[in-house]
């Protein structure tokens, strides 16, 4: 098994426990933002989907603030992101990840916790929005391609637009150096394609 497919197979579901039971003795102690936190986390439902080509599949089960690793897609809940990319690469990305994040602090457990929000899925909305996130100067490759699918119903093959971004700009949204909207006003986001949806979207999520 790779370092990607365990990591979200097996340590992510932990991670992300761990994220809500914190929030739970912050929520418990009087504090709002962490109430307001869970019941956004726990709002969220449906499943994430990981192809990782050359290595399989696998599904997170995401529910009342739990995820869980099952063998096949549920039919109770919707596919809320779907996301296919080489298996090698992924593990590379995972690799690093761990390399410069504690993933025992309360900060990635909060961030793991975070993925799930039922406000994000609102303003996502129903109909599909499908991409492909290419990433320039990895560590380890020239350019990753990530095939991106948001109520879709797998990674998609051809995108409605493509985002472009050097790896040590992700990164440095990933470590709050520079905001996302930084990314876009400054050129380093570069967008090609049928846009316009995701940017309704994005500015809906900043105006909240």
């Amino acid at each position: 098994m790779g370092e990607a497919k365990r990591f979200f197979g097996e340590q992510f579901p932990e991670l992300f426990a761990r994220g809500v039971a914190a929030l739970e003795e912050r929520a418990a102690a009087g504090s709002e933002g962490a109430k307001r936190r869970l019941d956004d986390i726990r709002g969220a439902r449906g499943v994430a989907w990981l192809v990782l080509d050359g290595e399989g599949e696998l599904f997170l089960r995401v529910d009342n603030g739990r995820v869980t690793r099952v063998d096949s897609k549920p039919d109770d809940l919707p596919v809320r992101v779907a996301v296919g990319l080489p298996a090698e690469a992924a593990d590379s990305f995972v690799d690093e990840a761990k390399r410069v994040a504690d993933l025992g602090s309360d900060t990635a457990a909060y961030a793991a916790a975070r993925t799930a929000s039922a406000r994000i899925e609102r303003a996502i909305g129903d109909d599909p929005l499908e991409l492909h996130l290419v990433v320039t100067d990895t560590p380890d490759f020239d350019e990753v391609v990530v095939r991106i699918g948001l109520n879709a119903p797998a990674p998609p093959a051809t995108p409605r637009f493509t985002a472009t971004i050097a790896w040590e700009d992700l990164e440095a949204v990933r470590t709050g150096k520079l905001l996302p909207q930084q990314l876009f006003m400054s050129g380093k986001l570069r967008l090609a394609g049928d846009y316009s949806r995701a940017l309704q979207v994005a500015m809906q999520l900043m105006q909240r």
